[in-house]
């Protein structure tokens, strides 16, 4: 198993990298369900990171379970050449699993004249389904489109906020502490920042800026100025701390996703498209799987 993990919004050369399942920052339908079960333990946070499924679960009549169970069984025997009908059923079925961005491929791979209110899906739904395809988020922008460039026919959610409970559960004081370690003056960090924020400007500097960020010196700093920062942080209560087991409890469950995402693809290509501070983290737990290989950034762009 290969991976690349990534936070930029190139496309052509992940295209020629030919990844097999494509990983986004997104809450999964399942996890999305958990958070809403036990609300008073992650208080608003499926409100935040989740769209709720219940229009098409209503158009479609059936529970959430059912639908995650009815997208299973679509996607273990998907259709050669879908028709538009399948893929509007296929995009509302995918929503109502929790899955708006697998919903979202479905979805740009219609024309123009397809993206249409039929098949159970409602003219709010396909207004919606349409603003996926639009959407600036790199989960449209890279995953979306390049899902449908490969002829894939999803991608896999694999962000966590299950996590979040470590900061309901932190002393009240948690938010004052973090903010006060964010205004910690960290020596490079200024001249790192604003080496990375000259590379736009052409498609050549964009790829120079994407091998900067995902380098060493950027990743460490990114790390010198948050959690490691946070965990050297002499508070008496050790009130940091908690921050810094959230980030690396989900990040830990995010890495898990990943894998679970790639178990049924023995030898297949990954791409993780997420914020450029899970980068090191994500190298870190992933490295450690038995069967897995990482494709550094240079690798793949050095020409």
């Amino acid at each position: 198993m290969s991976l690349l993990t990534s936070s930029s919004f190139l496309t052509g050369w992940r295209e020629a990298y030919g990844p097999d399942i494509i990983t986004i920052e997104a809450i999964d339908g399942r996890g999305c369900e958990a958070l809403r079960q036990y609300d008073a333990l992650h208080p608003g946070v499926a409100d935040r990171y989740c769209f709720d499924p219940a229009p098409a679960l209503e158009a479609l009549g059936v529970s959430f379970p059912d639908a995650v169970a009815r997208m299973d069984a679509v996607l273990a025997n998907f259709p050669e050449a879908p028709s538009a009908q399948q893929r509007r059923e296929f995009a509302l079925l995918f929503f109502a699993a929790g899955e708006p961005w697998s919903a979202a491929v479905q979805w740009a791979y219609l024309s123009d004249e397809e993206r249409v209110a039929a098949d159970g899906v409602t003219e709010a739904l396909a207004d919606r389904f349409t603003r996926f395809t639009q959407s600036l988020n790199e989960n449209n922008q890279i995953g979306v489109r390049l899902a449908v460039r490969l002829g894939l026919q999803r991608v896999h959610a694999m962000d966590d906020h299950s996590a979040d409970i470590i900061q309901h559960r932190a002393p009240d004081t948690l938010g004052s502490v973090i903010q006060s370690v964010w205004q910690t003056a960290v020596p490079g960090t200024d001249e790192m920042l604003a080496e990375a924020r000259s590379y736009p400007g052409s498609a050549e500097r964009m790829v120079a800026g994407y091998r900067f960020i995902n380098g060493p010196a950027y990743q460490q700093m990114t790390i010198n100025n948050d959690f490691g920062l946070a965990a050297a942080t002499p508070d008496e209560d050790a009130v940091a701390r908690h921050y810094v087991a959230w980030w690396q409890t989900r990040g830990l469950r995010m890495a898990a996703n990943v894998v679970e995402a790639a178990g049924n693809a023995p030898g297949g290509d990954v791409l993780v498209i997420t914020g450029s501070s899970h980068k090191a983290f994500f190298d870190a737990y992933l490295d450690q799987m038995l069967d897995w290989q990482l494709v550094s950034v240079d690798a793949v762009l050095h020409d």
